[in-house]
């Protein structure tokens, strides 16, 4: 069924392009930030391991992940069944998994270990940085957000401009928009960087293997427009005294909703009335 059927969800290539199935079982999952755990089909491919849900009612799969083999680490978790054991990784979340038997637990250990190590003889040191940008490019999932954001700050950035990403404090949000400098431009794929005091601009090149830095604004000079149905897109502008327009489209409406909320400004929410805090003054006491 997995090699044949359609999995709901699937992104990416060809499911048979990752190779033959190793082996593949229930087991019960935690990732180690949350206290849900959750029934997953586990399918080991010889270079990544297949996370899949299953919709009982339709007889189907649902894809939940496909977590890379390369820099992954296998930890033998005590528990009180001792069907338990642990992965992780750098573009990895830990997770529990959870065996059936303590006989599967020793097998998918073994197949794990054995094909991680063949997994980072195959990837080099020099396609390593064109694997985790094909890892994490789509963003579309917490964990790869997160990833992405140690990987900017820690890789170079062709034509960067300006003090080193590394002091632009806090990143607040980021996300895959695309961008048209003029509603009637071509749009462009970009990954959008909010930081404190700045918005940045960054592009992906066509072979996944650098980021390239398209451009800064400094949030004290833009502000937004937004409109939920431009074209039927979740979309908004960005506008300022000195820049021409900037058209953003929203992937999703999580990221529309985000973006909106961290680049609105006080006086554009209330009606286009600024509002000017109170001074401060102690309180008066009576008896």
């Amino acid at each position: 069924m997995i090699l044949i059927e359609p999995i709901q969800g699937w992104e990416g290539q060809n499911i048979r392009s990752y190779g033959n199935v190793v082996m593949s079982s229930l087991a019960v999952m935690q990732i180690s930030h949350t206290e849900e755990m959750s029934e997953c089909f586990m399918v080991l491919f010889p270079l990544h391991v297949l996370i899949l849900s299953m919709d009982h009612q339709e007889r189907r799969f649902i894809y939940q992940g496909l977590l890379p083999l390369s820099g992954m680490s296998v930890v033998c978790e005590q528990s009180n069944t001792g069907y338990t054991f642990e992965i992780s990784g750098p573009m990895i979340e830990p997770r529990q998994v959870s065996c059936l038997s303590s006989s599967e637990r020793s097998l998918w250990i073994s197949a794990l270990r054995k094909h991680i190590q063949e997994a980072n003889a195959h990837y080099s040191p020099v396609s390593s940085p064109i694997s985790i940008l094909s890892y994490l490019i789509p963003c579309d999932q917490l964990w790869k957000k997160r990833e992405l954001i140690k990987y900017l700050t820690s890789c170079p950035i062709q034509k960067w401009e300006g003090k080193a990403i590394q002091h632009m404090g806090h990143v607040v949000y980021l996300s895959e928009v695309q961008a048209a400098h003029t509603i009637d431009g071509d749009f462009e794929d970009r990954i959008m960087v909010l930081f404190t005091e700045d918005l940045v601009f960054l592009s992906v090149d066509p072979h996944k293997t650098s980021i390239i830095h398209q451009g800064t604004l400094p949030l004290n000079a833009i502000h937004i427009e937004e409109s939920l149905n431009w074209n039927g897109h979740l979309e908004f502008q960005i506008t300022g005294d000195l820049m021409e327009p900037i058209l953003i489209v929203c992937m999703t409406p999580e990221d529309y909703t985000k973006w909106v909320f961290h680049l609105q400004k006080p006086h554009h929410i209330h009606c286009g009335v600024t509002l000017h805090p109170l001074p401060f003054e102690p309180p008066k006491y009576r008896r």
